[in-house]
């Protein structure tokens, strides 16, 4: 029992490190000439024909060309942005420590921070859009936020009980409806259309980092490499249509010391899930192969063209 305890306690101090820790690397400085290998980023998602890049230090990078040359946005913040997202080729939000939302109309030509009213600074660490107007953003103990007028305003959205504290990474839309992951083995959905977050019943207490969605099955990873799977019909089927019974998950755990921090699509259809330290383990046909990722620490990555783009606690790396 102690053993377990202190498994849980190394999972959430774990996943502290992205929730709390505002790293600056001393030789970072946040002009031209920046360094992008000295970076610690955090997120990098396509926009149309542009990819943008988060990370420390309030960096937001932008590419036209698949990251031969980046072009640093300017924006009144220092710390660390944990994430953002797109609802169309201008409109944008940025997400950071102490409840700090930034919008963007004009593709990151200018920014304007959103003021929202917290008990206590809350660390944001996802940011989703989930139709034109409406927005999603989670975070430290428990905080789930949502805007319906384009992400101007915002309003935090009652989850579970009124004493649930679990930290929450990241956020999951499919056709079914959209899921929030988090530590303790913590999956919540909500149904299309529907106001109210079910708890999922998992058979797993440690914590999460995130989820990505394949073919009609949804993958959730954390904790010294484990990761379940599930199908998402018939999920729908035990929670959207309200028969609230158990879910069939499968449960998978790679040879993994440390944790599964992102996870992304490999050009064979294969899933790549990279562990932290510089590992990324190949899931195909229900086997794992372990190789060396070519960055460390992969938290996030992206398709441009015929190469994958990688960022991660040391940097962007682009693979051929």
């Amino acid at each position: 029992m102690k053993r377990l305890l202190l498994v849980n306690e190394i999972g959430r101090l774990f996943g502290f490190f992205f929730v709390f820790v505002n790293i600056c690397f001393a030789d970072v400085v946040n002009n031209d000439r920046l360094d992008i290998s000295k970076v610690f980023f955090t997120e990098i998602e396509k926009v149309d024909d542009n990819i943008f890049a988060i990370g420390e230090n309030g960096i937001i990078l932008s590419t036209l060309d698949g990251g031969k040359k980046w072009i640093q946005h300017k924006i009144a913040y220092k710390g660390l942005f944990t994430s953002f997202n797109f609802n169309n080729s201008e409109t944008g939000l940025f997400v950071a420590h102490d409840s700090t939302i930034f919008r963007t109309t004009d593709r990151g030509k200018s920014f304007q921070k959103i003021l929202i009213e917290t008990e206590h600074p809350v660390s944001f660490m996802k940011v989703k859009w989930l139709s034109s107007l409406d927005a999603l953003i989670v975070g430290g103990f428990g905080s789930v936020f949502r805007s319906s007028d384009g992400g101007k305003s915002w309003k935090k959205d009652f989850v579970v009980d009124k004493d649930f504290d679990r930290h929450l990474y990241d956020i999951l839309i499919s056709e079914y409806g959209n899921f929030i992951i988090g530590e303790s083995g913590t999956v919540l959905f909500q149904e299309d259309n529907s106001n109210q977050w079910e708890q999922v019943k998992i058979p797993y207490t440690g914590s999460f980092f995130g989820g990505i969605i394949q073919d009609d099955i949804i993958y959730f990873f954390g904790m010294r490499g484990n990761i379940l799977s599930t199908s998402l019909v018939s999920f729908s089927e035990f929670y959207a249509r309200g028969k609230r019974k158990s879910i069939m998950f499968n449960q998978y755990i790679t040879p993994s010391k440390l944790g599964i921090m992102s996870a992304s699509v490999g050009k064979d259809g294969g899933l790549l899930f990279y562990e932290s330290g510089g590992v990324v383990h190949t899931f195909s046909d229900g086997t794992f192969v372990r190789g060396e990722s070519t960055l460390d620490t992969v938290v996030s990555t992206v398709e441009y063209g015929g190469s994958k783009i990688l960022a991660g606690l040391k940097g962007i790396k682009i693979l051929k």
